[in-house]
Parts: C-alpha cells; structure tokens; sequence
C-alpha cells in the first residue's frame, strides 16, 4: 500500500503540533491542509518550513502515485503541485482531481513557459510560481485563495449554513453590557447603516454577524472585510471587482465583495482606513444602489446593508478632511460603541469559563477548570487586546498547563499596570506618551516578560507574528536579543 511521505518538519513549531503532542492535546481542527508534491528532498523540506509555526497541517508526497493516495486519505484544502515528477507530471494530478473538492491546486516548476501557464491553468490550476518560491508570496497567495474560497461559499450558502458568532456578543451580566443589549433590540427594525466603535477585540465582528442575523437579510450572505492597511487600488479591486484586463495582472474577472453582498449585509471593519476616492464609491453604491466594476463602463444594481466598524473618533477625523462628511453623515445615523472588557470586570470569568469550554471542546481535552489565583489574575489584568486577548491568553495557557486545572502561572499576561490607572487613557494623561510610544513599551514589556520568544509574546498581545516581527523591527530591536529557539531564529533574519 502506498503510503503519504510526511513533511520532515511537521510541525515543530506549529501551534497545536509537536507542541500540543507533548501535552496530549490532539492537533487543531481548524488547522488548513496543505499538500506538498514535490520529488526534490531539498525543495520539499524548504516548502515545509514555510508553513511552520502557521496555521497549517502540512504533508508531502513525492510522485503522482503518492499524491494520488493522499488525496483520498489526507483531504488537503491547499495543494502546492511541482510540475515534473518521476512518475508523471502535474497534468496527471490535476486530471484526477475533481472540481469542487479542493481549491485549485498551485504549481510549482523550474520553467517560465507561458504556453505550459496557459494549458495548466486551463487544466484547473488556479497559480503558477516559478521557482525559487519567495516564502511571503507564497503565503500570501495561499491566504488570498483561502480568502476568495469563503467568500464565494458565503454568497452562496443559504443562511442556516453560515458560519455563526462563537460568542453571544450580549454574552455577560455587567450594566455596559446590558445597557449595550437593550439599545440594539431597540434599533433592529431600523433598516439603516450601522456604525460600531470599540476598542481592538471588543467583539465587533460578532455583533455585527449578530445584526445581519436578526434582519431580513440573513437570508442572503454576510460579507467582511478589513480595510486597514489596504492601498487604493487594492481596495476598489477588493470591493468592486474588476474586469479581465483592467489592470496589469487582471487575467480574469473578479467578483467584488459589494457584489457578493447584494440582498445581504457588508461589514467593512476599520472602516476610518479608507481611501478618499473609494469612501466616495462607496457612498453612491450606498445612496444609487449601482457600482461599476474597474474596467467596466457597465452599471450593476445592488442592494446591502452597511455596517461600519473602526477604534478611531470619525467625527474628529472630518476637519482634518481624512473622512468625508457626506459619508459619515450618511452612515452614522445609529452609533453603538462596545464597552472594553476593563469595563466589564463582572463579565471576565464569565467569558472566560465559557471561552475556556469551547477550546476543549474543540481540542477535545475534557474539562478544564480555573484555580482561584487564576481567576484572580484574570480579573485583575486591564486586557488591552480585550476578548481577542483574553481567548489568546486562554488558548496560550491550555497548551502550557500542567493538568485539568489552570493555575496563574500559567498565565502569561505581560507586565500588570498600575491599578491606580483605568486603562490606555490615563496611562496617557498621567505620562504625557503617545500612543505610540505606550504602544512601543508595552510591546517590548511584553517581549521581555517571555523571554523575547516572538510567538508566546504574539499570542499575549493578541496579534501576528509576522506583524510584531515589524514592529520590532521598527523599534531597532537588535535581532541577536530574539530568542533563537523555535521558528524565530530561522525568521528573523528576514526583517534584518
């Protein structure tokens, strides 16, 4: 019988790996499924590491034969197919898979024949990289394609087959959230935009897949997405969608995320972030109910339900002309602000005891319970990252534990702020720093508190690796203090 080569680095350092094998947790169910069919060990191994200390289960196969039996047994989400196997080529694994089962596969291969792009594709591959791989395009691409696969299955799913929030977002019993609670039972008749202000975790998505939930249009799909960061064209690509040969690299048309939200609702978080000339698209898409994909003189109809999120004052970002008016006023009509978790310390075991219930159940780890120091730590710390930091620190602690009680060591929560403070605000009033600057020493508090490990320190603080790896590097930390165990020694150097 043949059997499926395993990646050689699987996974050493992946959350849920090797790490959760010596605890006798079993590997993460959420974990994407990657194939690697690749002949070259060298290649193989590199292509392995990649994924490490990422949210992917990886395996290999090295011919045709074996791609074929991992396909039936492994089930991989992700397929990274070379073209030249000994065995056969990528032609004869791309015509064994059948539509629909997998997401198309991406290949790999030594030439840059246009010509064997072309018939591959038409084949059913979805990309085509020349070797060397760059390990951030590859990455990219893979998240992109995951990204484009949940959009799609969103907009056609009935409504019952949606994913569902994976908390109640009135989850609690403290006055802010009641209060918050009775106001938005209130204004679900209202068919309005939707403005939702809160800190970063407070729980924003939740209650805005809440909203659509309750309206008339969670019938139709419910469509997110994250405007920071985004450049211009990237953004009216992503919302708008585009014609083939609109812009360079525009080798087929795309559906918009507007247009896979008609008859249902978008959500565009961080919504502050976004560029001038698309918050004037997307206002008349808003007031006409039409858009224009780029590269169409064509007029499409839709119909949505906006509703905006974002950390950030809009009405105070109007003078300085970083947010239109005629925008705001248009999607500010209901304004709900969530309450950050320090303001809601009756909540804290609360959510923490049913967050603790859901990963066990997922891990399938039996009941695990909270020693009272645990709780006293927990209702003590001011969690900046809010719910998205407390569900971290809880998943960080199961991993670490020592038996079916957590106790407050277990715990990494990073340096305690002085109690007399209530929170970022009067850190700031009663130092004079910038945000940026609390930012910068809290981060660093943090990384010194786990010992400059980047992924225990990403996960208490409740964001990428890859993305403190950047900040890290902004604040010219030497690259030699970052510990040298773990995927960190074999990453760091790239931010050099």
């Amino acid at each position: 019988m043949l059997t499926t080569e395993r990646s050689p680095a699987e996974p050493e350092n992946q959350r849920g790996g090797v790490v959760a094998a010596s605890l006798g947790l079993p590997e993460p169910r959420h974990l994407t499924k990657v194939l690697i069919v690749e002949d070259e060990p060298a290649q193989s191994r590199f292509l392995c590491r990649i994924f490490q200390g990422r949210p992917y289960q990886v395996e290999c196969a090295a011919s045709v034969a074996m791609a074929l039996e991992a396909l039936l047994r492994f089930r991989p989400e992700i397929i990274l197919l070379d073209y030249q196997l000994p065995d056969g080529t990528a032609s004869d694994v791309l015509r064994c898979i059948k539509r629909g089962e997998t997401l198309p596969p991406i290949i790999i291969t030594s030439s840059s024949s246009i010509e064997l792009a072309v018939s591959l594709v038409k084949e059913g591959a979805d990309q085509f990289l020349v070797k060397p791989v760059d390990p951030m395009a590859l990455l990219a691409l893979c998240e992109r394609t995951l990204e484009q696969a949940h959009l799609h299955l969103v907009a056609r799913a009935p409504a019952h087959l949606e994913p569902k929030p994976s908390l109640n977002p009135f989850y609690g019993v403290s006055p802010a959230i009641r209060a918050l609670e009775t106001r938005v039972r209130k204004l679900l008749a209202v068919s309005v935009p939707v403005l939702l202000y809160g800190e970063t975790g407070t729980g924003k998505t939740v209650l805005a897949r809440w909203i659509h939930q309750q309206t008339r249009r969670r019938e139709h799909a419910f469509v997110e997405m994250n405007c920071a960061g985004l450049s211009r064209e990237l953004l009216e690509s992503e919302l708008f969608g585009h014609e083939k040969g609109a812009f360079t690299g525009a080798s087929a048309p795309k559906v918009g995320m507007i247009e896979l939200a008609d008859r249902g609702t978008l959500f565009l978080d961080e919504i502050a972030d976004l560029d001038l000339h698309v918050q004037a698209k997307i206002l008349k898409a808003i007031e006409e109910k039409t858009f224009h994909r780029l590269g169409d003189t064509r007029s499409r109809s839709v119909s949505f339900g906006l509703i905006g999120a974002t950390h950030q004052n809009l009405e105070e970002l109007l003078p300085s002309g970083h947010f239109r008016e005629d925008l705001y006023y248009r999607i500010s009509t209901i304004q709900l602000t969530l309450p950050a978790l320090r303001n809601r310390r009756e909540d804290i075991l609360m959510l923490a005891r049913l967050i603790l219930t859901q990963i066990a159940a997922r891990w399938e780890v039996g009941p695990l319970q909270l020693s009272s120091g645990a709780e006293h730590r927990l209702r003590s710390h001011d969690w900046p990252g809010n719910l998205r930091e407390l569900h971290n620190a809880l998943e960080a602690a199961i991993l670490t534990r020592r038996g079916p009680v957590l106790e407050a060591e277990d715990f990494s929560l990073g340096g305690s702020r002085a109690r007399t403070m209530n929170g970022p605000e009067a850190l700031l009033e009663a130092t004079g720093l910038t945000l940026e600057e609390v930012e910068r020493r809290y981060i660093l508090r943090v990384m010194e508190a786990m010992g400059f490990k980047v992924d225990p320190a990403a996960i208490a603080l409740g964001i990428h690796r890859n993305t403190l790896y950047t900040k890290l590097k902004g604040y010219g930390v030497p690259l030699a203090r970052i510990a040298k165990d773990g995927p960190d020694a074999r990453h760091r150097d790239s931010i050099a």
